[in-house]
């Protein structure tokens, strides 16, 4: 623990700068700053399950669990902490009844004044998060600590053996690893994890509920999704659409970070593109080819109504986007080369032909024409995708129980 407080208070500085920079950058508000520096009062609670849910995904994850929480009756205080305004955004349009904080950063006085002040009955850290003073202040505090659907990185696994080691000697205060998967529970053996704490329960994210709501339509045109999308890929994406013939359909393009706007029309040749933009309230004409969408909280209502669904994150090396959002719309879905983030969802997906996969974007126009020529094929890959979820429904209770057992 000592070389790693070292690294954090020797990079203090730029960690600082990047919180500061981050809630300017996503326009955030003060409690942002506050609570990432841990300046803020936290409330203290000694009777709450606290889940760590660091982005939107986990969020998501998170509310799947303070579901069942409530659906079996396990009555419970909740806090809930994330690092992003994006995953918040996500937990305010819930209907959870939930304390939220964004986690202070892992400075060594700065976790334990957190811990003390919040002193939890249980840690449940969502997927990928692996902090280690707020692990081994829990541990010390005796507060119990889980990991839920827990994964590793591509970072992680590729870490230099400094760091491995320091991640080593943190898993050893975790009590239990609930693993979505065969493969990492693999890798976090590898990373030297107890054997004997390690356990698979299957992935959270397959639960999904099937989405039977019908909202308005966003717009009047018939189009095509591209949703979560990052640097590099727009361009990409359109270059391929343009020699599309059918000039009926639109392609709306959602960008994971709606403040990029700038960045996507200086990347995209705006002479040779007929284009309209949501957060400009332009109108949608019938010469329109490309329609950014670039607000926030709208994309599930886009992905209804869409023909089928391109998930960004995945032309590039980013390593896809959660994808099962539009699964559970019954919706076709296609994807890139890059899911190494989605690995095992990916996989399964593509056995189970509910889900197409492209090498790289010349693929696309070839992959996009076949899906609009044929409502059966896109039917059916949409159905697929809605069963396979289906077939899933059981694991969530499976990760109750075993929760359950760290609460009482």
């Amino acid at each position: 623990m000592f070389i790693y407080n070292l690294l954090v208070y020797l990079l203090s500085p730029v960690i600082i700068l990047k919180i500061i920079y981050d809630s300017l950058r996503r326009n955030s508000d003060t409690n942002f700053i506050r609570q990432r520096l841990g300046l803020a009062t936290f409330r203290r609670n000694e009777n709450a399950i606290w889940l760590h849910a660091s982005s939107v995904g986990e969020a998501k994850i998170a509310l799947k669990l303070i579901s069942i929480f409530k659906d079996k009756k396990l009555i419970e205080d909740i806090i809930i902490t994330t690092t992003t305004k994006s995953s918040k955004t996500i937990l305010d349009k819930s209907d959870g009844d939930f304390q939220h904080y964004y986690l202070p950063f892992d400075f060594l006085l700065t976790m334990n004044r957190f811990i003390k002040s919040i002193k939890p009955k249980i840690c449940i850290i969502i997927e990928t998060e692996i902090w280690p003073n707020m692990i081994n202040i829990c541990a010390k505090r005796n507060i119990p600590i889980i990991m839920a659907n827990a994964r590793l990185s591509k970072k992680t696994l590729s870490s230099n053996n400094i760091i491995k080691k320091i991640y080593k000697n943190t898993l050893t205060s975790i009590n239990r690893i609930y693993c979505k998967s065969e493969r990492e529970r693999d890798n976090f053996l590898q990373l030297g994890a107890n054997q004997e704490k390690v356990a698979v329960l299957g992935n959270i994210k397959l639960c999904e509920s099937i989405s039977n709501n019908v909202s308005e339509r966003p717009i009047d045109r018939k189009y095509v999704l591209a949703a979560s999308t990052h640097p590099g890929e727009e361009r990409q994406i359109i270059t391929e659409w343009l020699k599309i013939n059918d000039k009926r359909i639109l392609l709306v393009i959602a960008p994971r970070h709606p403040e990029r706007l700038g960045d996507i029309l200086s990347d995209i040749p705006l002479s040779l593109v007929r284009l309209a933009i949501r957060s400009k309230k332009d109108k949608i004409r019938n010469n329109t080819q490309i329609y950014i969408a670039d607000t926030i909280g709208e994309l599930e209502n886009f992905m209804e109504h869409s023909e089928f669904v391109f998930m960004g994150g995945s032309l590039v090396d980013h390593g896809g986007q959660n994808f099962l959002e539009a699964a559970s719309l019954g919706k076709s879905i296609v994807v890139g080369p890059y899911m190494y983030n989605f690995i095992d969802e990916t996989e399964e997906f593509l056995k189970n032909n509910a889900m197409v996969m492209v090498k790289n974007s010349k693929s696309l126009k070839h992959v996009f024409e076949r899906l609009l020529k044929s409502k059966q094929r896109r039917d059916l890959f949409g159905e697929n995708a809605k069963r396979l979820l289906h077939k899933k429904t059981k694991v969530l209770d499976d990760y109750f129980l075993q929760i359950k057992k760290h609460i009482q």
